[in-house]
């Protein structure tokens, strides 16, 4: 509890000295809150038409396959384990991640210092996040299976989705601000949200509060919804390493010369 409170004294901090350095408008952030919400919106239904999303899906099948046959053994060998520090750190600071702080941060600096991509990172942080959100709130009302414990479960754990831990809503801050900060500023500034990721996964585990198909599944559905939002956004000025890999626009198919049939495969480069 008081890591998370010093976190979220850390950033509003960090949102009142921007704040307060410039002229930040009421107007301004009702246009910031009107493109997240429509970032949001428009990724509802883009990710499903995001052709990037096709490769995602590829390997979320059979990896959910596994985790889902083999989610009990993983479960029982987790929970010999010790939770350290970090892991224990990482999942407390987790639920203050679901309040827009970072957004409202990252857009207050972006206004101050006319950065744009600040203002683009802050807006599609906004919209994936709560998509993200949403959906995993939304796919929890269905029976897939029960927590692996139901005790010791905070009100955060219990109030804001169904009786199914599938998938895990804990993880979700994290996963989609890796996958954002990957996008606009690239790996190396990715590994701390990564590895708050990947602790507070192993947390949720080894707890019994999740198996490994719930925090894959948060995985893949963060990604879906992070390369929704981006289609939505169609921001120009994404990290060069992120570019190389995923705008490339490809597609494959089959072509036909001179009567003869043969593979397709076209890019952009």
């Amino acid at each position: 509890m008081l890591s998370r409170f010093l976190f979220v004294l850390l950033l509003s901090q960090l949102f009142f000295k921007a704040a307060y350095s410039g002229e930040l408008t009421a107007q301004a952030y009702w246009q910031g809150l009107q493109d997240g919400f429509t970032y949001l919106y428009q990724g509802s239904y883009e990710q499903f038409r995001e052709k990037n999303n096709l490769d995602v899906a590829a390997a979320a099948i059979p990896s959910l396959w596994y985790a889902f046959e083999e989610d009990k053994r993983i479960s029982d060998n987790a929970s010999k384990k010790r939770v350290n520090k970090f892991m224990q750190i990482s999942s407390d600071l987790s639920p203050a991640l679901s309040f827009p702080l970072i957004p409202l941060a990252f857009y207050s600096y972006g206004l101050k210092q006319e950065d744009e991509r600040s203002l683009q990172f802050a807006k599609e942080y906004f919209g994936a996040l709560y998509l993200a959100l949403a959906e995993s709130a939304a796919l929890s009302l269905i029976d897939v299976h029960e927590r692996p414990n139901s005790s010791r479960l905070s009100k955060w754990e219990t109030n804001f989705r169904g009786d199914s831990s599938f998938p895990s809503g804990h993880v979700i801050p994290y996963a989609v601000l890796a996958l954002k900060t990957f996008q606009f500023y690239g790996p190396l500034h990715a590994i701390i949200p990564g590895a708050l990721f990947v602790g507070t996964s192993l947390q949720r585990i080894r707890d019994h509060k999740h198996y490994l198909s719930d925090v894959m599944g948060s995985f893949f559905l963060s990604v879906f919804a992070s390369e929704g939002v981006r289609k939505a956004g169609n921001y120009q000025g994404n990290h060069y390493l992120y570019q190389m890999i995923f705008e490339h626009n490809v597609s494959v198919g089959a072509t036909s010369y001179r009567g003869v049939l043969g593979p397709k495969i076209s890019f952009d480069w």
